[in-house]
C-alpha cells in the first residue's frame, strides 16, 4: 500500500522553485523521471527531488500549469528525516509554507528588477511574512 500524498501548489516556475530550495539550503536533484522513495520501496517520479537525509524523499513534478509536491509525508519524511524547520521535525505544512514563502519572495524580487524599482527596506515580521518598501528610480 502506498503512503504517497500529492499536494498541488501554486508554484508555476521551475527556476524560482529551484532558487527557493537553494536559498533554504536544501540538497536536491533536478532532471526528468527522478525517483522519489517512499514506504516499502514504493516509488514515484518527479523532476526535482529533495534529499531529506533518510530513506524517504520529497519530489516536485509538473501537474498541468503548476507543480505538485509528492512524498510519503506522514509515515516516511516526518518520522525519519533529521531535517528540522524552526527546530521541529519536517512536516508537510511547514515545509510547503517555507517553500511557498521563499518562492513568492524570489518571484517578487525578479519583478522588482524587471520594473527597475529600488528596494528601500526589507523587514521580516514575527510570523515570517515580509514587508518590502520600494521606490522608483530617479
Amino acid at each position: 500500500m502506498s503512503h504517497f500524498i500529492r499536494i498541488l501548489t501554486q508554484i508555476r516556475e521551475r527556476e524560482h522553485l529551484v532558487a527557493a530550495l537553494r536559498d533554504l539550503h536544501y540538497q536536491f536533484q533536478e532532471g526528468e523521471n527522478l525517483v522519489v522513495r517512499g514506504y516499502q520501496s514504493n516509488r514515484e517520479r518527479a523532476e526535482i527531488v529533495v534529499d531529506t537525509q533518510c530513506q524517504y524523499d520529497i519530489g516536485f513534478r509538473r501537474a498541468g500549469e503548476v507543480y505538485e509536491a509528492v512524498a510519503d509525508w506522514d509515515y516516511g519524511v516526518a518520522r525519519n528525516s533529521p531535517l528540522r524547520i524552526d527546530g521541529q521535525p519536517i512536516q508537510r505544512d511547514n515545509f510547503l509554507r517555507q517553500i511557498n514563502r521563499q518562492y513568492a519572495y524570489n518571484v517578487i524580487r525578479d519583478q522588482i528588477r524587471e520594473q527597475n524599482l529600488i528596494v528601500e527596506e526589507e523587514q521580516t515580521l514575527g510570523n515570517g511574512d515580509m514587508v518590502i518598501t520600494l521606490s522608483e528610480r530617479g
